[in-house]
């Protein structure tokens, strides 16, 4: 991955550049994403977990999604960009792959 961020898009509605991430079993990515998979499905599936406790699907989500992060930062492997995250107009809410994913 580049360490160099695209610029941010000149107005709301406009894409967003994305960077190129290596998705394969032997990258960074994976092994961050499998790191996040557990402690989302940890939280999720654990005893006192939101399955038990048979909570609807978008807040198991969101607090999956919230716990990964949370462990991923409490760790340092991942860091808030918040100057870029301040900079921009608005966020894309849905993740648009890069043309050669589609």
């Amino acid at each position: 991955m580049s360490d160099t961020k695209p610029p941010l898009p000149a107005r709301t509605f406009d894409p967003w550049p994305r960077i190129p991430i290596d998705t394969s079993p032997d990258s960074d990515f994976y092994r961050l994403d499998r790191i996040a998979g557990s402690a989302a499905t940890g939280w999720a599936l654990g005893p006192d977990g939101a399955y038990a406790q048979n909570r609807p699907l978008a807040d198991i989500v969101d607090n999956a999604v919230r716990e990964a992060l949370l462990h991923l930062l409490e760790l340092g492997l991942i860091d808030i960009d918040s100057e870029r995250m301040h900079a921009a107009s608005g966020w894309p809410t849905r993740r648009q792959a890069p043309a050669t994913e589609q």
